[in-house]
């Protein structure tokens, strides 16, 4: 009996020091994200809206914006600059509060896992779980604040406005006016659209950056820093941008229809009207600017998080 006694207190130190670095994970993973976020916004606004412009219709040619660029200036033109920063609030809030899940517990899953940070094939495998599980449960726990985002970035005054258009005043009355209408199941509308776009997304991002960085350092090439951070992060931007284009589109649909007469049955029906109606097309709208977006903000969120963890560990050893 006082054997076990021993080793279970023995035990207690480590447990301790593991949950400690997995909130500091957890909240440095969150202030990386919601900072990138205020840098990548008006590109994100520029997303939303293409991938709701030409709903359901093949009719590519009287489209209102025609790219990336052209969106950035019809917007500013039509709206004001400030409309670039539509649906900041919801995107910083969902940011922090999606990845103190999906970027925090990411390294203690991957440890649970096995992974002993080398560039193997079975590593990797690992990595992909990891990500696949931390990303499902930050896209739960962000739904409702993703979904106030979307509707707040493409909603406008303009005559020629694209999408459904939902009229809140920010943040907190977009919550508010779903909750009073539809209770807190109409807070997670979409949520099953969500889930498997951010284990798509979250598998491709945290594994292509995790092993593109342990190939970089295994070369020489590269030491652990700013340059290293920067090349994996560019990597990985473009294969989550690819991975998750489709899955962004339906989630972005879903959580923007109309409540009376929803154009979409569910992320099943979703996927299959999109694929009739816009063919594959469909399914790659806003893919530039998507990249645009997720190229820096993979960049600064993951430089911010490999940062202010070195930060962390630093004031916890000092």
């Amino acid at each position: 009996g006082k054997l076990k006694w021993h080793s279970s207190v023995a035990f207690l130190p480590s447990m301790v020091d593991s949950a400690s670095k997995m909130m500091s994970n957890m909240i440095t993973g969150g202030a990386a994200a919601g900072a990138a976020a205020v840098f990548t916004n008006p590109l994100e606004v520029v997303k939303t809206r293409l991938q709701v412009q030409g709903e359901l219709s093949r009719n590519v040619k009287n489209l209102k914006y025609s790219g990336v660029l052209d969106s950035l200036f019809k917007i500013a033109r039509e709206e004001g600059i400030t409309a670039l920063q539509k649906g900041v609030s919801g995107g910083v809030s969902y940011q922090f509060l999606m990845n103190t899940i999906r970027l925090g517990c990411y390294p203690t899953v991957k440890k649970w896992l096995g992974d002993d940070g080398s560039a193997s094939q079975m590593n990797t495998s690992r990595r992909i779980a990891a990500a696949s599980i931390t990303g499902a449960g930050g896209a739960v726990i962000g739904s409702p604040l993703f979904m106030i985002k979307c509707r707040l970035q493409v909603s406008s005054n303009n005559k020629k406005a694209v999408g459904t258009q939902h009229k809140y005043k920010g943040l907190a009355d977009g919550l508010s006016q779903v909750y009073r209408a539809e209770g807190v199941p109409g807070l997670f509308r979409g949520v099953m659209a969500a889930i498997p776009r951010l284990v798509v997304g979250s598998a491709a991002q945290l594994a292509s950056y995790d092993s593109l960085k342990a190939y970089l350092l295994s070369t020489d090439m590269f030491r652990d820093g700013i340059l290293c951070h920067f090349t994996a992060s560019m990597g990985a931007g473009l294969v989550v941008t690819t991975c998750m284009n489709p899955f962004d589109v339906v989630t972005t649909r879903l959580y923007n229809q109309p409540k009376g007469a929803p154009l979409y049955t569910g992320v099943v029906d979703c996927w299959v009207k999109i694929w009739r109606k816009e063919g594959i097309a469909g399914f790659n709208k806003g893919w530039f600017a998507h990249y645009a977006r997720l190229g820096p903000h993979s960049v600064l969120s993951l430089m911010f998080w490999e940062q202010t963890r070195k930060i962390a560990a630093y004031l916890e050893h000092s």
